[in-house]
């Protein structure tokens, strides 16, 4: 009886787990088709829209008189920032480069084009074999680039470095920053939504993520999953 029962409570919590990967599945699943339709969206219709609107005015600058002409070539400027944000958030939502050259590919565009006067971002890879499977490379970028968005948006960092290492039975992924720091168990009590979707993808991949900070010196988090 013990031994049923004990049986029992391992097919129960196995039952669990794939449900809860299920759920998890269909959760990032559905982000992702959204991401992509979102991207989609952006790039053939406001980014169509944002061209035509540019090739008009360039064909009126060259009928109006020069004061005018100046004003219209700021704003044809404009258009062009305008165009080249565009296009950055799209990249963002769908990044192309993960489907056709892979993660490292792509995490080392990601950097470059996060990158700016006021902040360098280096990516580091050690012994990494490209073995990972795309959609648990799609899910590592994703927990990248939510850490590194969490950093630019609250730590104000002068650097952030990347390392994803390739150990024997497991890959090891830190991201570091120079920022102001915080409180983890306030972040925690929070229940951010980003710090959720980090968890979820984590989660998924059957890892473990621990987090260091400290007031104006900076954070750095870990994540440790296994190889499949």
């Amino acid at each position: 009886m013990r031994q049923n029962k004990e049986l029992y409570n391992f097919s129960l919590d196995k039952e669990r787990q794939n449900s809860k990967i299920s759920i998890l599945t269909a959760m990032l699943d559905g982000q992702e088709q959204e991401r992509g339709r979102l991207a989609r969206d952006l790039h053939d219709g406001l980014g169509g829209l944002l061209s035509t609107t540019k090739i008009s005015l360039s064909q009126l600058t060259n009928k109006v008189d020069s004061p005018m002409k100046n004003d219209m070539q700021k704003s044809l400027l404009q258009l062009d920032t305008a165009v080249e944000e565009l296009r950055r958030v799209a990249h963002n939502l769908m990044p192309d480069l993960l489907n056709r050259y892979g993660l490292e590919e792509a995490l080392q565009d990601y950097a470059v084009r996060m990158s700016n006067v006021q902040l360098d971002i280096d990516v580091q890879f050690l012994h990494y074999s490209n073995q990972l499977t795309k959609d648990e490379q799609l899910l590592v970028y994703r927990v990248i680039q939510e850490l590194v968005n969490n950093a630019i948006k609250h730590a104000d960092p002068k650097q952030i470095i990347i390392q994803i290492v390739e150990e024997a039975d497991y890959y090891t992924i830190t991201v570091e920053d120079d920022g102001k720091g915080f409180d983890i168990d306030q972040v925690k009590g929070n229940h951010s939504a980003g710090l959720h979707n980090i968890q979820s993808r984590i989660d998924f991949l059957k890892g473990k993520f621990t987090i260091q900070s400290e007031k104006d010196v900076g954070t750095s988090v870990e994540i440790i999953f296994p190889k499949k």
